[in-house]
């Protein structure tokens, strides 16, 4: 980089107008393998060992979000669930006042288009989620959504690897992995009230 030069942001913009909502975002995933990549590194951001900007992915997640809620669009589950994986970061390991906002802001989005919507689920995952720990199987969950052609029962959200039918899962995912439950909005909206979580 050339002295003076303002360097840029994987979210597209400079760190200094890395708030900008007006900024065009690179394509967003639009195939399962696509998804998969991106997935991966919200689980590296959780995690605290992501090599890129991880503060500007959880950004472009949380502008992402409004959009698709603003819009009905068909990914809002993935994107909000997403921001509640990768939001935490912006709140405890790279803690930044405008970031923090820009996330809350986009979780209110959530709860205030999605939370009146009435379903038929007698219970939904985010009302067991007390601890960041419950969030080790949702990037097999993640998986699952980005993924419509493989079966919801082909994975196990505690080490994301196959299980057979006769085999509980051992999580508090449990016999809620279905995408019907997990897109809900009633569990978005949830999971979106509760943030951080």
């Amino acid at each position: 980089m050339v002295t003076g030069e303002t360097p840029e942001n994987t979210y597209g913009n400079t760190h200094e107008d890395a708030y900008d909502g007006e900024r065009p975002l690179a394509a967003a995933p639009a195939t399962p393998a696509e998804w998969g990549a991106l997935i991966g590194e919200w689980d590296e951001i959780r995690q605290g060992y992501h090599l890129g900007d991880s503060r500007a992915r959880v950004l472009e997640c949380a502008h992402r979000l409004q959009a698709s809620v603003a819009a009905g669009g068909p990914d809002t589950a993935l994107w909000t669930l997403g921001l509640v994986l990768t939001g935490p970061h912006v709140l405890y390991a790279d803690p930044d006042p405008a970031a923090e906002a820009r996330v809350r802001e986009a979780m209110s989005a959530v709860a205030r288009a999605l939370g009146r919507t009435p379903c038929a689920h007698a219970a939904h995952p985010c009302d067991d989620v007390v601890a960041d720990d419950d969030l080790d199987g949702l990037p097999a969950v993640l998986e699952m959504l980005a993924r419509p052609g493989r079966p919801a029962t082909d994975a196990d959200p505690a080490d994301g690897g196959p299980r057979s039918d006769d085999e509980p899962a051992e999580s508090w995912f449990g016999d809620r992995m279905t995408r019907e439950v997990w897109a809900c909005p009633g569990n978005l909206a949830g999971f979106a009230r509760s943030f951080p979580g």
